[in-house]
């Protein structure tokens, strides 16, 4: 499996031990936190850790495809993922972008680079993902990748400690 992806200005690598400083503070924003669905509010050294840990495994297994964003000069920028729980069952794309570094196309970008690559292999082919109705800019990123709206539900956002509108999407190759 091809572990690093380029684009023209961003490199997208697999998550290391040294993302571990950069992760809990960048998880610890409350901005990014409470538009995931699965980031707590306060993130430790234990969780992120646990995080890289079960993303090399996930990568191996491929189940669970997950990349550090990074300009050209090294600065990261945010993480982007494919994740499902068995290979029978399609990708659900994440993604989430330091707030210093929001409305620059980096979400698309990355987005676009890990939809292309695993295009070469991924079964089944489509892709789901959503946000929650609260986030229009992330809508904005997945009607750009080629998602399409396909109806609305609470889920439960840890960081925010309660269910919230989410909507979900889907993209046929």
């Amino acid at each position: 499996m091809q572990k690093i992806l380029k684009t023209k200005r961003l490199t997208l690598r697999p998550l290391a031990a040294v993302d571990t400083a950069w992760l809990l503070g960048f998880w610890s924003i409350a901005d990014v936190s409470r538009m995931t669905a699965s980031i707590p509010a306060r993130v430790d050294e234990d969780f992120v850790r646990g995080r890289i840990q079960a993303a090399a495994e996930g990568d191996e297994a491929q189940t669970s495809i997950v990349r550090m964003i990074e300009l050209e000069d090294g600065t990261r920028t945010g993480v982007v993922s494919l994740d499902r729980t068995t290979t029978q069952e399609p990708f659900n794309l994440g993604y989430a972008i330091h707030p210093d570094c929001w409305s620059q196309g980096i979400a698309t970008e990355a987005g676009q680079a890990i939809l292309d690559w695993a295009d070469g292999f991924v079964t089944p082919k489509y892709y789901v993902s959503g946000h929650f109705t609260d986030n229009p800019a992330s809508g904005n990123v997945l009607k750009k990748l080629g998602f399409m709206p396909c109806w609305r539900a609470p889920v439960y956002s840890t960081a925010r400690d309660e269910k919230a509108d989410h909507l979900y999407m889907s993209r046929l190759i």
